[in-house]
């Protein structure tokens, strides 16, 4: 536990070794790859140093950087650890920012402050939205890289990684269309809506409610937000971003003003939050949860097919959030589940595939599943967006407005405008209450559509539509005689070795089971796995409870990606089920090349003891 071994690496002027950026004496902490490849030296951006190795919340990585001097700059991640099974790397990845911060979990805050007091120029902070994550910050990105190794070291720390901003994608397509708010209320064809206005004829429009436009920004001066925009629960800085103004208006635009058009909760106030680094992203999640009641996330990782990381610090600042916030109700995250269309699944983005957000797909004007629409058996409830024939009108930036709006960047600000409708006819239901209320008020569309099954509760469930779709009349409706459902309770099988290898290219896998004689009524159930393997994408993962309802978790796919790593998948299929009896995971390699070990596994059931 030397706290003085990071100083002396910064004064020596030693930060900085063989174009890698590491502590002077690693001690064989950080993993130094076999061969960084001649296609990084050809890949190079002339603008950057590099490479560098930088331990991020997901392990080891080569970054490029564009000024490792800096307290933010620019990087692109060298990626070969997703090499093809030709051995061919993909090209850098552009869309990472670096910072000069490092994000540190520990149980001794006073000695990681007697640390950071040894280093000129070093700031420690309290990530407050998660509790026990601290912010250091270094003078530069290159003095944060070496400090992130040399504190991963120390037994006081459980674990630190530099605090950097990944790629977002916006879930937004380009198809074009009319100028119509069919979405609210389709003259067309009556189903194929949100069904706001029953909501709002009954007195609901969101009145008392927040919603959080959680984003990059928008323009809060919008002549049809503004007067709907709450200032004291939002936080500053941001620009005015045409896609979040957009979502913002989806939301809570304002009515009855001689404007535009309305939002499904036009009585609601909107607040601004912005997302970027763990840490910040972390604080938003964590913002004024006394005020803000929703919080609407229209973005996650690129629709790629491909596994991707939450970090340690995202997911803490979410759990605190569903437990203290609103009053110890929950805080009440929505998410778009993806515009990744049939080459991807929801089930690889671990923001909308995670058991305390409600994951919102599109469906479009004729009532069934929009083109770009992933399929998932995290998916809650689908809304309506683009992706049939018509788009979605409201606001944008400069104070216009745009009738090409969709994607899931649409469907989940109208989730989260009529969950304010909800709240504003039950405050009182907590976050796990709201999930219950929009999966038994839910319609099922698309009757016709054969991935439509009854699970062991004699719920239909589908992996296109997940329990169906949003009917703002029926679910204010529902909100109002719902009963609070009892403290969640769960099962936990702990980390179960398995360390057997997977037959390349053979569907017949190894299964695996685990029995419990708990008998409690499902929710969400949890699937952690560790599998060694140099392609994700070969892998064909399910679990299936014991009711019989299957789970598909991971298919084949193009993934170069290295390695299951704690990864966690996440079901809802199996709601209202009981959790008694034998649970079956399932792992099979359907493609030539390589030959996977299954590491081990976490099962964890959550759910209700009634």
């Amino acid at each position: 536990m030397n706290m003085r071994k990071f100083l002396t690496t910064v004064l020596s002027g030693a930060v900085l070794t063989a174009g890698v950026a590491v502590a002077s004496d690693q001690d064989g902490q950080a993993p130094q790859p076999a061969d960084p490849s001649q296609s990084i030296q050809s890949a190079r951006p002339i603008e950057a140093d590099g490479p560098q190795l930088v331990l991020t919340h997901r392990g080891y990585e080569w970054f490029y950087v564009a000024d490792l001097n800096a307290e933010s700059a620019k990087a692109w991640r060298e990626n070969s650890n997703m090499a093809a099974k030709d051995g061919v790397v993909p090209p850098l990845s552009e869309g990472y920012v670096l910072t000069n911060g490092v994000v540190v979990q520990t149980d001794s805050p006073d000695t990681l402050d007697t640390y950071a007091s040894l280093i000129v120029g070093a700031k420690l902070s309290e990530i407050e939205a998660a509790p026990g994550f601290w912010l250091v910050q270094a003078g530069s990105i290159g003095e944060a890289i070496a400090m992130a190794d040399e504190l991963n070291t120390l037994d006081w720390v459980n674990e630190a990684y530099v605090d950097i901003s990944v790629p977002k994608s916006h879930r937004l397509p380009t198809d074009p269309s009319f100028a119509s708010q069919w979405h609210l209320r389709n003259t067309s064809n009556s189903i194929a809506d949100a069904n706001v206005e029953a909501a709002w004829n009954a007195g609901y429009t969101g009145t008392g409610i927040v919603i959080g436009i959680l984003e990059g920004g928008w323009q809060t001066t919008h002549p049809d937000l503004a007067a709907n925009y709450y200032s004291t629960a939002s936080q500053t800085g941001g620009s005015n971003t045409s896609h979040g103004t957009s979502c913002a208006g989806v939301a809570a635009a304002v009515a009855n003003n001689g404007r535009g058009g309305v939002g499904a909760a036009y009585g609601a106030r909107i607040s601004k939050l912005l997302y970027g680094t763990s840490s910040q992203t972390a604080t938003a999640f964590g913002y004024r949860n006394d005020l803000n009641h929703i919080k609407s996330n229209s973005w996650g990782p690129a629709d790629n097919g491909q596994i991707t990381y939450m970090s340690s610090v995202e997911r803490s600042a979410i759990s605190t959030a569903v437990a203290t916030g609103r009053a110890n109700r929950g805080e009440i995250f929505c998410w778009a589940n993806g515009n990744g269309g049939t080459a991807d699944r929801s089930d690889y983005d671990p923001y909308a595939s995670n058991r305390q957000s409600c994951a919102i797909g599109a469906i479009g004007d004729a009532d069934t599943r929009a083109y770009y629409n992933e399929t998932g058996s995290n998916m809650l409830v689908v809304t309506h967006s683009s992706g049939n024939t018509r788009s979605v009108y409201t606001t944008t930036s400069n104070s216009g407005y745009t009738s090409s709006f969709g994607g899931t960047s649409s469907a989940c600000p109208l989730a989260s405008g009529c969950i304010a409708l909800a709240l504003q006819r039950n405050p009182n239901l907590t976050w796990r209450d709201v999930q219950h209320v929009l999966i038994n008020a839910a319609r099922r569309n698309h009757t016709s559509d054969a991935n439509w099954v009854l699970n062991g509760a004699g719920r239909y469930v589908n992996y296109n539509y997940g329990f169906g779709a949003i009917d703002a009349g029926a679910l204010v409706t529902l909100a109002g005689s719902w009963t609070n459902v009892p403290a969640e309770v769960s099962i936990d099988s702990g980390t179960v070795s398995v360390g057997v290898t997977v037959p390349d290219n053979n569907t017949t896998g190894v299964n695996r089971t685990f029995t419990t004689a708990t008998n409690y009524r499902v929710e969400a159930v949890e699937l952690t796995l560790n599998v060694a393997t140099t392609y994700v994408g070969d892998l064909y993962i399910t679990l299936t409870s014991p009711s019989g309802t299957q789970s598909l978790l991971s298919a084949v796919r193009a993934d170069p990606t290295d390695n299951l790593t704690n990864y966690i998948f996440m079901t809802r299929r199996c709601w209202d089920e009981r959790s008694n009896g034998t649970w079956t995971i399932h792992i099979s390699d359907r493609a030539a090349g390589d030959v996977p070990t299954w590491t081990n596994y976490r099962l964890r059931i959550y759910g209700t003891n009634r």
